[in-house]
């Protein structure tokens, strides 16, 4: 059924057997390059010389 809402109730113990269970494992986040952040300067450079080239197309319709 869609919507409905299943509570689930645990005891002290149950609880903390589930946590024993599936502990919390923390990390370090590496640094360095990502693959979001490999093209980004190519990105940026493509974006800036778009954002020149459309100004210059629009100041020769200006002057015609």
């Amino acid at each position: 059924m869609i919507g409905k809402v299943t509570v689930w109730k645990m005891t002290e113990e149950e609880r903390l057997a589930y946590i024993a269970k599936h502990p919390i494992i923390p990390y370090e986040k590496r640094s360095g390059q990502t693959f979001a952040m490999k093209n980004l300067e190519k990105l940026k450079a493509s974006s800036k010389n778009g954002a020149l080239s459309t100004k210059e197309m629009w100041t020769k319709r200006k002057t015609e």
